[in-house]
């Protein structure tokens, strides 16, 4: 915590850490009620400084009535912090360090380090220009384009600064600014070890005079210590002689008892006598002692008074002679103070006299660059605008061949497309062909098998029936119906229309193919056993319908691919022909845009330009 200053009063509501020129302070604040007003303290660090700067509560409201946040007066926190940054430094009248309030928050260390890295950035040189665009881009994205322009705001205004900046009266003020703040700088220092010197000189003579008070003490305790002992001494002898006294007195009063009984009332008169006696010599002995000490308390109380009149005066000459030297320090210090304002005074007006001159030469030598640049400006412009033109030119070119060559990529690409679909679609027609000789060579296959197995099994039948008479009993049998039906059903066919006849027809055909579809079903499942080929026969037929599948969804796949990537080459070319042609169409109107902007660029820059204090380019923390 911050020590409190004397002229501080009320108790402590806010406390902050600031950097002021190059000074750490504690910024402590205080509020009094009672007189209606709010302190600001800054506690130096490093020599125990304290600096005050009060303001009542009416003149703390005013700092805020135009703030919208800080108009509020809960927000204390933020009004207080508002104020610390703005505490600076300046002197009074008699050259004195006051604490006083600034319009601008003041500058700390780190930020004029940031500052003063942006202003090197800013001063490294650019890249001017812009290279030609490659062979088919002819156009500038929105990122490039604000990269462009931005160089462009800045283009002129960084030229004007390294000029200032590379002068040689730019360069001798920077270097007697600097010289200036060294000097000052290490003035600053000699009177900060001067300073500490005095106090720590002050802090040795403040351990003397400790010193020599426990010394004194020591001196008076020992004085006492012997006064007490003589005392004691004093008191053992009286003791020792009145027990002497009474071991006599004892032995006389054994010698009566031992005379008779006769001697009693002399004894007992005696005895009272001796009593008396012995109660006086000890009220003596205790008024004696009594006196003694007294005597020797008001010797003791005479030395320390007398010691305390010596220390008193010791340490009067002793403040005396301090006074004496630090009024001393204080008036070389006002004269050595008066001389350095008075040199800095005369400095600061050579410098303005100096400025001035340097001033009315620069306007004169302005003009003459204004007519100089203005020429070259104009040379400038023409020599920009043919090679402007030139470069349309170029670019007009480019983009014709760019065209003409991806009109030639794009007609190459779609007639290998088409030959590419042709081959694919005759690659599949000829599978499809030999696909179904295939099955037409497997369906004759079976079909001659089963033919010989219904040979086979009729000649086996035929045998049979041969054999058994019963057997081709039921043969006529079931060849009579047959033949008893046939010229019924002829009788009603006649009858019946033609379409019905017709319908006849195929519903009896369709009905002898189904019959003969399932006995030949049933005869196949009945071979099972003895042909081992039908299962292998049925799993590649299956094999074969589900290849078949796949491979048809596969190529419809292929073929949505090829339509899905066809139409989204076909909507990319018109995009960006539609693109092409708006481009086309809005870049001259972009270009008279940007030309008109540039040019009042130009001329607002060269206006700021003239209008620049002398010395501008310097940094802020050494312009005076």
């Amino acid at each position: 915590m911050a020590k409190r200053p004397d002229e501080a009063r009320g108790s402590l509501i806010f406390q902050e850490g600031k950097n002021i020129e190059g000074e750490y302070y504690i910024i402590a604040v205080y509020d009094d009620p009672a007189s209606c007003t709010i302190a600001f303290s800054a506690y130096e660090l490093e020599n125990d400084c304290t600096y005050t700067y009060p303001l009542t509560y009416s003149q703390f409201d005013n700092l805020f009535r135009f703030d919208s946040e800080l108009m509020n007066p809960s927000n204390v926190d933020g009004r207080f912090h508002w104020v610390i940054e703005r505490l600076d430094f300046a002197e009074d009248h008699m050259g004195q360090k006051v604490l006083c309030l600034a319009n601008q928050p003041t500058p700390d260390a780190d930020e004029l380090e940031e500052e003063e890295e942006q202003e090197a950035e800013m001063a490294q040189p650019k890249q001017q220009g812009v290279q030609p665009a490659a062979a088919g881009a002819g156009r500038v994205d929105a990122a490039t384009r604000a990269r462009l322009l931005k160089e462009l705001d800045t283009h002129d205004d960084e030229k004007l600064h390294r000029g200032l900046v590379r002068s040689d009266a730019a360069r001798k003020k920077f270097l007697a600014e600097l010289f200036a703040k060294r000097q000052l700088e290490q003035l600053k220092a000699s009177q900060r070890l001067q300073k500490a010197d005095e106090e720590r000189e002050a802090r040795l003579a403040k351990l003397d005079i400790i010193k020599q008070q426990q010394q004194a003490k020591a001196q008076a305790h020992r004085q006492a210590a012997e006064a007490k002992k003589s005392t004691m001494a004093q008191l053992e002898a009286l003791m020792k002689q009145k027990e002497a006294q009474a071991i006599r007195r004892l032995i006389q009063q054994k010698d009566e008892q031992d005379r008779g009984a006769a001697g009693e009332k002399s004894a007992a008169r005696n005895k009272r006598k001796r009593q008396e006696a012995s109660a006086a010599e000890a009220a003596a002995i205790e008024n004696q002692r009594a006196q003694q000490l007294a005597r020797n308390r008001e010797q003791q109380v005479l030395k320390r008074e007398q010691l305390v009149k010596n220390k008193d005066r010791q340490e009067a000459e002793r403040v005396r002679d301090r006074r004496e030297n630090e009024r001393f320090i204080e008036v070389r210090r006002r004269e050595e103070k008066d001389a350095i304002i008075e040199e800095v005074w005369r400095v600061k007006r050579e410098e303005r006299l100096d400025r001035e001159a340097r001033r009315d030469e620069f306007e004169r030598l302005e003009e003459l660059r204004d007519k100089k640049s203005l020429d070259k400006e104009k040379k400038r412009a023409k020599d920009e605008r043919e090679h402007w033109q030139e470069m349309r030119e170029i670019a007009a070119e480019e983009k014709e061949a760019t065209e003409t060559r991806r009109r030639n990529i794009r007609k190459d690409y779609l007639l290998q497309w088409k030959v590419d679909a042709s081959k694919r679609a005759v690659a599949v027609r000829d599978n499809q062909k030999r696909t179904l000789l295939r099955e037409q060579k497997l369906k004759e296959k079976e079909d001659n098998r089963l033919r010989k197995f219904r040979e086979s099994q009729f000649l086996s039948t035929m045998r049979d029936g041969n054999a058994s008479p019963k057997s081709a009993q039921d043969a006529d049998e079931t060849s009579s119906p047959k033949a008893a039906d046939m010229p019924g059903g002829s009788m009603r066919g006649a009858a019946k229309s033609v379409e019905a006849e017709e319908r006849a027809k195929r519903q009896a055909e369709r009905d002898k193919k189904r019959q003969q579809e399932e006995a030949k079903q049933a005869k196949v499942a009945k071979l099972g056993a003895t042909n081992p080929n039908t299962s292998e026969i049925l799993r590649f037929r299956e094999w074969k319908i589900a290849q078949d599948k796949k491979k048809q969804a596969f190529e419809n796949a292929r073929l949505q691919r090829e339509l899905a990537e066809e139409k989204a080459t076909k909507e990319a070319a018109e995009a960006a022909a539609k693109r092409e042609e708006k481009f086309e169409t809005l870049e001259p109107l972009r270009e008279e845009a940007n030309l008109e902007r540039e040019h009042k660029r130009n001329e607002a820059c060269v206006n700021r330009i003239r209008n620049l204090p002398i010395g501008t380019g310097l940094p802020l923390a050494l312009v005076y």
